[in-house]
């Protein structure tokens, strides 16, 4: 491993226990409270600024637990990066199948209108059904459908995988950070620091936009890393 992903790694670490620490302090638990759904009806969209109250619920209001939904992908990730690498010279000889054209073919016609909708799902997630886990998971069959038509190796050399593994690291303490960063500014950790904007509109939903577009990058990076690694330890699909 390179220096610079241990390091990423270490400081991810360090970041993600600070978290788990602050929460501890915080938690301060009264009960469940049978007019909580009611008010996420009557007031989400006036509190949060987005027209899809499930956006508003797990990108605002319930973001602590979507934060550790990523941070449980994120520990996925990286078992399966990390149990696949032990066992590389233990590969099975698979059988390469020849490449059809109509996959090929399907491949070239399908993969942009895939990305293009995995795209509109992370951008309009706050507005319409859809959001960084969709959108980012929807463009992620995307690339497996490359893999299929081109193979996996191949799709990993025109993505230059280790940048994307760095990225990833990268992307995940944006969101904590993002999520901390009120703090600086006497709020408590998890408020939104941005306008809500004119509801409707793209720039609506304060951070939720950026939540969404952070998330479904990870998602559409960390489903790749997981299908890739799978196939360099089984053989090509």
């Amino acid at each position: 491993m390179r220096r610079s992903s241990r390091g990423i790694i270490i400081t991810a670490s360090v970041l993600v226990i600070c978290f788990c620490a602050l929460l501890v302090m915080m938690f301060d638990y009264h009960g469940a409270r049978e007019e909580a759904g009611v008010t996420y009806i009557t007031k989400g969209t006036i509190d949060t600024g987005a027209a899809n109250l499930v956006s508003a619920i797990y990108l605002n209001y319930r973001l602590f637990d979507t934060l550790f939904e990523i941070l449980v992908f994120s520990v996925a990730v990286l078992g399966v990066r990390f149990y696949l690498a032990q066992q590389r010279g233990n590969e099975e000889e698979v059988t390469r199948i020849p490449e059809s054209q109509v996959i090929r073919t399907s491949a070239d016609l399908l993969f942009p209108p895939i990305l293009l909708l995995g795209i509109y799902l992370v951008l309009f997630g706050h507005l319409s059904p859809g959001g960084g886990f969709s959108g980012g998971t929807v463009a992620g069959t995307g690339l497996l459908l490359c893999a299929v038509a081109l193979g996996a190796d191949v799709v990993g050399r025109r993505f230059h995988e280790p940048t994307l593994e760095r990225f990833e690291w990268e992307i995940l303490l944006a969101i904590l950070l993002l999520a901390l960063i009120p703090v600086l500014f006497g709020r408590l950790p998890f408020t939104d620091l941005l306008p809500r904007g004119r509801l409707g509109s793209l720039a609506s939903g304060g951070s939720i936009l950026i939540y969404n577009a952070l998330i479904g990058v990870k998602v559409f990076i960390g489903t790749w890393v997981i299908i890739h690694y799978f196939v360099r330890h089984r053989g090509e699909i």
